[in-house]
């Protein structure tokens, strides 16, 4: 218990490290014509991030609960928004609950209110190979998600999917993801450029994700991975209970 007490105090302090000054809150003062489609995709880049972290669905029955914490190690180039507000290494942290569905179907919602933003998201999982647990089996399912974001000065949707497939032991097991994200932002307040107000842009990106999920005690997981979302280096992380 005081290793899984150490892992989710590292977890909340990489959360907060993330946050460092408000990362969002430049975004009236930075927002130009420039800025917005790397802006948009940063975003989409962390919103679709630590979806998942096995490729074996849940089961009917199957129930999962914790935290997660997707980043990117910095802003895109052209992003002026997040670079002219001093932001380097960012993300969100997540709260995300799942459960197990009929016809090898799982579905989760997760959200957060953060720094300005309320984020309301889910998504639905299939899985293509019956759920078995058997040392090194393949696993490989579909991941759909879709995200709403509201901020003072911006609103956006995301929606992403992704194939993953993983293998392993009970305690150790690898995966890897390869999928999407695409968003639509709405500029609601520029004060750098007011004629910007109400401007949408939309972007449609790849993702990568390539990770381990450990689980040291009956139940109860960690999962690490790195990301490549948008030609962006970034990283993953997850704890949690799964039945």
């Amino acid at each position: 218990m005081k290793r899984l007490a150490l892992a989710a105090a590292v977890l909340f302090s990489a959360s907060s490290a993330f946050a460092g000054a408000d990362q969002f809150g430049g975004f009236a003062r930075y927002a130009d014509e420039g800025s917005l489609k790397p802006f948009a995709r940063d975003l989409g880049g962390v919103l679709g991030s630590a979806t998942f972290q096995s490729g074996r669905s849940l089961g009917l029955t199957g129930f999962d609960v914790g935290v997660r914490l997707g980043g990117q190690f910095y802003p895109s180039k052209g992003d002026g928004i997040l670079r002219h507000n001093g932001v380097r290494v960012f993300g969100l942290p997540w709260v995300q609950a799942e459960v197990g569905m009929p016809f090898k179907i799982s579905g989760f919602i997760r959200g957060i209110s953060y720094q300005g933003l309320t984020i309301a998201g889910g998504g639905l999982r299939y899985g293509l190979y019956a759920t078995s647990d058997k040392p090194w089996a393949p696993q490989v399912l579909i991941s759909a998600v879709a995200h709403s974001v509201v901020h003072a000065d911006f609103s956006a949707s995301h929606a992403g999917a992704n194939l993953v497939c993983s293998a392993g032991t009970p305690f150790f097991a690898p995966y890897a993801g390869v999928g999407f994200d695409r968003m639509r932002l709405v500029v609601r307040q520029s004060t750098l450029d007011p004629a910007l107000n109400g401007r949408v842009v939309n972007t449609f990106e790849s993702r990568f994700t390539l990770g381990m999920r450990l689980t040291p005690y009956q139940f109860t997981y960690l999962s690490l991975a790195a990301t490549m979302a948008h030609g962006q280096a970034g990283a993953e992380a997850g704890l949690g209970v799964r039945f």
